[in-house]
This record gives structure tokens, sequence and C-alpha cells, in this order.
């Protein structure tokens, strides 16, 4: 059995082509080869790290600064390194933020955003402040609650294509869900209260999350929040109330240095932005063949979601692809169609392969052949 398992873990990492997956972005290989000298066999290996040690301290420390540094984060905001995936702060962010109050609102934009209002119903009286389908309406006609103890919304929607690519400035705090485009691009910390996202997708490996609140908000938990769900006494504790994440703080340490050292996020945006023009350049080149749900000044530069005009023809298009080594283009279950991942650690040789794939299959299906 184990030398099966062997065998196939081998599979998995020597499987040719490129993976746009949405749930995970791809580790850039100096960052893959570092991670895995630390795995080494021993006592020093990162695998065996207690985080009540001397050096995990400095880990964490480490990797807070260089956070710190890429994103220009304020003094006044604490910066908690949370075990689980983003979706439990659907739940946290209510029970740490209502304190008093009984409301929240929250800006409806697509599948995730839904899924944070439903969780937060639970808790509060959530009124939805605007609904994005496709486009985002100007902040001037949104409904925002004057009394609601914040305003929560999802920056960049995966499952179907649509980016905040300005926050709003509103009079309440701003709480914003970031786990797919985390430290793609600079972020304005006047406008924002709450920045949350699992590192899986931009900067590391799942099981890591991080909470970025400003300490004005701490001291508004619900007394029957769970300890290690409770902002403050995380803060108080630096976050090892509990045992932290060590591995995924590790990688993220890591891949926050690697972007620190290629130009820092300024650098990210430039790719995000070079890589999604290139994208949707081939797409519209395409237009009797590819259909973009997404009106162009709100399309996501991280996560292009697309359609077939025959939509009969999508699980040729998912085939063909496949076949010359281009993985996981199928859209969100809840969503349908298909839709691109471009993460920090994307290859730009994987995005020219999608992009040629895109424009060969467009000439085909418009010369009626298939591919």
């Amino acid at each position: 059995m184990a030398s099966r398992s062997s065998a196939e873990a081998a599979t998995l990492r020597s499987e040719p082509g490129f993976s746009f997956s949405a749930a995970a972005g791809p580790l850039p290989p100096e960052v893959i080869a570092d991670v895995a000298e630390a795995c080494g066999a021993g006592a020093s290996s990162i695998l065996s790290l207690p985080f009540t040690t001397p050096a995990f301290r400095r880990l964490q420390e480490e990797t807070e600064a260089c956070l710190r540094r890429l994103l220009a984060i304020p003094d006044r905001f604490r910066v908690l390194f949370l075990a689980g995936g983003a979706s439990a702060q659907f739940a946290g962010v209510p029970m740490n933020l209502l304190g008093t109050k009984e409301r929240a609102s929250y800006v409806e934009s697509g599948c995730w955003s839904r899924r944070a209002i439903a969780e937060a119903r639970r808790y509060a009286d959530v009124s939805i402040v605007a609904c994005a389908s496709g486009h985002i309406s100007d902040v001037t006609d949104w409904q925002v609650d004057r009394h609601a103890a914040y305003c929560h919304l999802t920056s960049n929607e995966t499952a179907d294509g649509l980016q905040f690519h300005d926050f709003p400035a509103l009079d309440v705090p701003l709480v914003a869900d970031m786990t797919s485009d985390f430290l793609t691009r600079p972020l304005d910390f006047t406008r924002l209260s709450l920045v949350y996202a699992g590192t899986q997708k931009t900067i590391g490996t799942p099981g890591l999350t991080i909470v970025i609140v400003d300490e004005g908000l701490l001291q508004r938990a619900h007394a029957k929040t769970p300890r290690v769900m409770d902002y403050t006494q995380q803060a108080e504790a630096e976050s090892r109330l509990c045992t932290p994440p060590v591995f995924p703080i590790f990688v993220a340490h890591r891949m926050l240095h690697w972007i620190e050292a290629r130009g820092g996020v300024p650098a990210m945006a430039c790719a995000a932005k070079r890589r999604s023009d290139a994208l949707y350049a081939a797409l519209e080149e395409g237009e009797e063949t590819f259909t973009t749900p997404v009106e162009r000044a709100h399309r996501s530069l991280i996560n292009p979601c697309f359609r077939l005009a025959d939509e009969a023809q999508t699980a040729l298009f998912l085939h063909a692809a496949e076949a010359v080594g281009l993985r996981d283009l199928r859209g969100h279950p809840e969503v349908g169609g298909l839709r691109v991942s471009l993460y920090n650690g994307i290859a730009d040789i994987a995005v020219d392969a999608l992009v040629g794939f895109l424009r060969a299959f467009a000439r085909r299906r418009s010369r009626g052949k298939g591919v």
C-alpha cells in the first residue's frame, strides 16, 4: 500500500501541463524547492517545529513584518494568524463586530458573498446594500444602514468573475473577504477596517486565514463567541491562543518574501493586469465563440469567467484543453461555464499556453471544425 501511495504521489507531481484551479494557487518553483528542503528529515524539519519555541516566534514575527511592509499596514491594525479556512470568518465577523448592535450590511455580488450573507443571518439582521450581477452599481446608489455595525463585501468573486477594483468610503466600518485577490494589489486602509483571507490561493497553502483588523473594532465580541474565534483574545495571545497552523505560516513566510523580492505588491498587480489583459483579448477576438458575463470595468483580473456561445460545446472545450495539458477550467458547480485562475504563483508560460489555445479553438470553431 505504501509503495502504491508513493507512486500515485509521484504521478500527481509529474502530471504535465498547467492547472488553473480556483481552489488553490500554484507555488513558484523557488518557493516549492525552499519548502521541500525545510521539510527534510530530522528534528530541524519544519513539520516538527513546536509553536512554543523561539524559532517559531521568530518565524511568525518575520512573516507579519513582511506582510506589513508589502501592504503598508498601519500600526493601529492587528494581524492575526488563524487556523482554518476563510469561510469560518463568515461567522467570525458578525460574532466579533456586532457588539451591542443587531444590524449588519452586506453587498451581494456572487456565490461567495451569498454564503457570507447566509451565515451572517444566523447572528444579525442583515440588509443588502447593493446587488452586483455582471456589474457594480455606483456607491452613491448603495443603501448602507448607518446604524449597521459594519458593511461586508467580497472583493473578488471567484465563481462569477466580478471584482471590486476600488473600495468605497463608507460611514460604517468596511469588511472585505479578500481570499482570492489578497496580495495581488495595494490596499487603502483608510477605507478598510477589516480584511480577511485564506492563504491557499495567492500566498500559500490551505489551513491558514489571515485577519487584519483595526484595533478599534476589538473588545466587541459576543459573550458566547468561541475563544479561538475571538479576535480580541487571539490578538492578546499573539495568535497563539491555541496551536497555530505552523506549516502554512512557514509557506506564507516564504511566499511573502518571494513577492517582496520580485517588486512587491505593485509587481503582482502589474502581472495580474498583463495576464488578464492577454486572456480577455483572446476571448474578445473570439467573440463568436466566447461570451463574458461581466462588464469590462468590473471584470476580475484574477478569476476571469466566460462561457461558450454554444454552451453545448463546453464538454468539448474542456476535453480539448485537457488533451494539451490545460486543466481545471470548469466553472464553479453553482454557476457553470468556464473560468481561469491567475493567482500570484501562476507562470507566464501557463497563461501564454492558454491564450494560444483559446485563439486556436475560436479559429477552428469559426471554420466549423472540431478541435
